[in-house]
C-alpha cells in the first residue's frame, strides 16, 4: 500500500529532524504554515531555487546527491547577500512514492540541513515529473544585506574559489543523463575538441564533490558582508552573472582571463581556452563574484585566510556599461553565449 502525502511527510522529513529548530523559528512542520520570531531591525533575505529532473541535475542521480545538491545551491544565494541561514521550506513533486529514493533524498538534504544549521520548517508535496523547490531563508546579523546594485568605478572585482568545474564535470564525469541536461556543457557548445580523458580517482571525486555538493562561501560571505560592496552567486556562467551585477550598479566590469582560478583537474583535463569558456558560460560553479574597496584588499586577503578560502582578483570596476574582456592586456571577444538561460536553449534528450 502506498504511502500517503503526509504519511511520507511524517517519515521521510519530520521524523528524521535532528537537533534543535533555528532560534527564530518558534514552530516548524505540521501546522498551515511556520512561526518565526523576527528580530527587531534584523534583515531577512529569502530566496526560491527551483530544480528539475534532467534540467538541474542528472535524471539517476544518486538521491542523497540530488537532496545535498539541492539546499546548497539555495544557501548559495543567501551567501551572496551576506546572510545566515535560519531555515528553508521544501516543495517536492514526485512520480511515485518511492520509499528508496525518499530515503536517500531526505537523508542527503537533511544532512546538509544540519551542516549548515537550516531547519526544515515546511512545504508541501504533490504527484507529477520529478522536481524540487526550495524556499530558504536567512538573516543578517548586523549591518545590510549585500546586494547587487553597490559596485563603483574604482573597486576591485574578485571570485571566491575556482570557476569552470561544474561544467567540466558535466563533460567527464559518468553520468546516464549528463548529455540529457538542458546545462549543455559549455566545453562542448565552445568547440570543445577533445575526447573525455581517463579521470584519476583524484579528479573524479573532486569534480563529483563539486557538481552536487557545491560550497556555498557563507563562512566568507559572514565575514566579509561589511567589505562588499556587490555580490552575486556564479550559477549561469561569470559572463552572465557578472552582466547581472554591472547592469544593476549601472557600471562595467572589466575581466581580465588570464587572471581566472582554475582547479588542478580543471587545468588538467582542459585547455586553456575551454576552461576560459566554461568559466565564462558554463555554469553550475556557486561561487560569488564581489567588488570592494581598493582600501579593503587586505582585509579581504585577510578574511579569506581565516575562512581557509582562495579569493581571486580578477578585474575592477570601471565607468561605462556591460562586460569587457580582456587577456593579458588586449581586448577579447565575447563568445556568442549568455550564460545559462532556462528560456533560450532548447533541452535535447
Amino acid at each position: 500500500m502506498s504511502l500517503s502525502e503526509f504519511e511520507l511527510i511524517d517519515r521521510f522529513f519530520k521524523s528524521r529532524m535532528t537537533g534543535d529548530l533555528h532560534s527564530a523559528v518558534r514552530l516548524g512542520i505540521g501546522d498551515d504554515a511556520a512561526i518565526m520570531n523576527g528580530r527587531a531591525g534584523q534583515p531577512m533575505c529569502v530566496c526560491t531555487d527551483v530544480l528539475v529532473s534532467g534540467v538541474h541535475f542528472p535524471a539517476r542521480a544518486v538521491p542523497a546527491e540530488i537532496g545535498q545538491r539541492a539546499l546548497r545551491v539555495n544557501l548559495s544565494d543567501l551567501a551572496a547577500m551576506g546572510a545566515r541561514p535560519v531555515c528553508f521550506t521544501l516543495g517536492l513533486t514526485l512520480p511515485s512514492a518511492d520509499e528508496q529514493w525518499l530515503s536517500e533524498f531526505s537523508s542527503g538534504l537533511l544532512g546538509a540541513a544540519e551542516q549548515f544549521g537550516c531547519s526544515l520548517v515546511g512545504g508541501d508535496t504533490t504527484r507529477g515529473p520529478l522536481s524540487i523547490s526550495i524556499t530558504a531563508i536567512g538573516e543578517v546579523p548586523s549591518g545590510e544585506p549585500v546586494r547587487r546594485s553597490g559596485a563603483k568605478p574604482g573597486d576591485v572585482l574578485y571570485v571566491t574559489g575556482c570557476l569552470g568545474d561544474g561544467q567540466v564535470a558535466l563533460h567527464h564525469l559518468d553520468f546516464d543523463a549528463a548529455e540529457s541536461t538542458a546545462h549543455q556543457s559549455a566545453l562542448a557548445v565552445a568547440g570543445h575538441k577533445s575526447a573525455r580523458k581517463n579521470l584519476t580517482p583524484e579528479d573524479n571525486a573532486y569534480l563529483h564533490r563539486r557538481f552536487f555538493r557545491p560550497e556555498p562561501r557563507l563562512a566568507f560571505a559572514d565575514l566579509a558582508r561589511n567589505l562588499m560592496s556587490s555580490a552575486i552567486d556564479v550559477s549561469d556562467g561569470l559572463h552572465a552573472d557578472a552582466g547581472h551585477l554591472a547592469k544593476t550598479s549601472a557600471v562595467k566590469l572589466r575581466i581580465n582571463l588570464d587572471q581566472l582560478p582554475f582547479s588542478k583537474s580543471v587545468l588538467r583535463l582542459t585547455s586553456e581556452a575551454e576552461r576560459v569558456n566554461a568559466a565564462l558560460y558554463g555554469g553550475d560553479d556557486y561561487e560569488l563574484c564581489f567588488t570592494a574597496e581598493t582600501a579593503y584588499r587586505g582585509q579581504i586577503d585577510a578574511v579569506a585566510a581565516s575562512a581557509g578560502l582562495r579569493v581571486t582578483e580578477i578585474g575592477e570596476v570601471e565607468y561605462g556599461s556591460g562586460i569587457g574582456l580582456f587577456d593579458r592586456g588586449v581586448a577579447a571577444p565575447a563568445n556568442h553565449q549568455r550564460g545559462f538561460d532556462h528560456f533560450s536553449r532548447v533541452e535535447t534528450r
